[in-house]
């Protein structure tokens, strides 16, 4: 099942957010596997990415093709000139993923007006139920 929270930061304090955002990363996030910046809009495959020199190319391939192709099972969306957009998708294989949450990290407008900075994280095992409790608090 899907879940989107959707903050509006004229109704939500950014605060509130980021706050929920850190707890996140504080307690489930290993580590970046992909960053990139790029114009709106471009897909995700499209995006100049530096990889994380811990993984291999052929992880990130299939990482990135695995999040172009599975539906997440989390969305939470902070509005505003400065939008963020957290996505999270369990993917699972036998070779190199293994059974792992994964988030995609979307900044709008950031580093400069009119693009948007991506980046990828891994979760590892960590339940969705647990990211879920954290956004619903």
């Amino acid at each position: 099942m899907l879940h989107i929270y959707t903050y509006d930061s004229e109704k939500t304090s950014e605060y509130q957010f980021y706050k929920k955002l850190n707890k996140i990363h504080e307690k489930y996030v290993y580590y970046l596997i992909l960053n990139g910046v790029s114009e709106k809009g471009e897909d995700l495959e499209s995006i100049k990415m530096t990889k994380n020199p811990d993984v291999s190319r052929k992880y990130c391939e299939r990482v990135v093709g695995g999040l172009k192709n599975v539906k997440p099972l989390l969305i939470s969306k902070l509005s505003g000139d400065t939008g963020i957009e957290c996505v999270f998708t369990k993917l699972a294989d036998n070779d190199l993923i293994g059974n792992a949450l994964f988030m995609i990290q979307n900044v709008n407008n950031y580093p400069v007006t009119g693009k948007y900075s991506c980046q990828i994280w891994y979760l590892g095992e960590t339940y969705i139920g647990d990211v879920k409790e954290i956004w619903d608090e």
